[in-house]
């Protein structure tokens, strides 16, 4: 598991295959592969996620697909559009945006992400 600590600003790109614990904060484009990505109720992320799993108990900015499930605790603010077979938003959540739960346009968004990683790893 990998942890962004709350002391830490992390500003970029950042792609692992690990579970991922953010608890500071985070700006750019982020995706876990076959993992779990968790914010933290002290992290603060505007970011594009991707991720098979995310649990959000800070704040988020951005656009959340997860090809799984997506969870929002009491604790959770986000700003953006969720994309996910399961979206479970807690009550005490907030949540402003679009949520999208067809399984065509998760399985095209997620097609479209590993066809673009593939093309830079060539």
């Amino acid at each position: 598991m990998t942890t962004i600590g709350p002391s830490a600003v992390f500003n970029g790109e950042l792609t692992t295959t690990e579970d991922l614990v953010v608890q500071g904060g985070f700006e750019g484009y982020l995706q876990v592969r076959d993992a779990t990505l968790t914010i933290e109720p002290s992290a603060s992320v505007k970011a594009d996620i991707r991720a098979p799993r995310v649990f959000v108990h800070g704040h988020v900015e951005g656009s959340i697909v997860a090809s799984e499930r997506i969870e929002l605790a009491p604790t959770a603010t986000v700003n953006g559009s969720l994309s996910a077979n399961r979206v479970v938003i807690t009550d005490g959540a907030r949540f402003n945006g679009r949520i999208d739960m067809d399984q065509r346009t998760i399985a095209a968004k997620v097609a479209q992400y590993k066809a673009a990683q593939a093309g830079t790893r060539a």
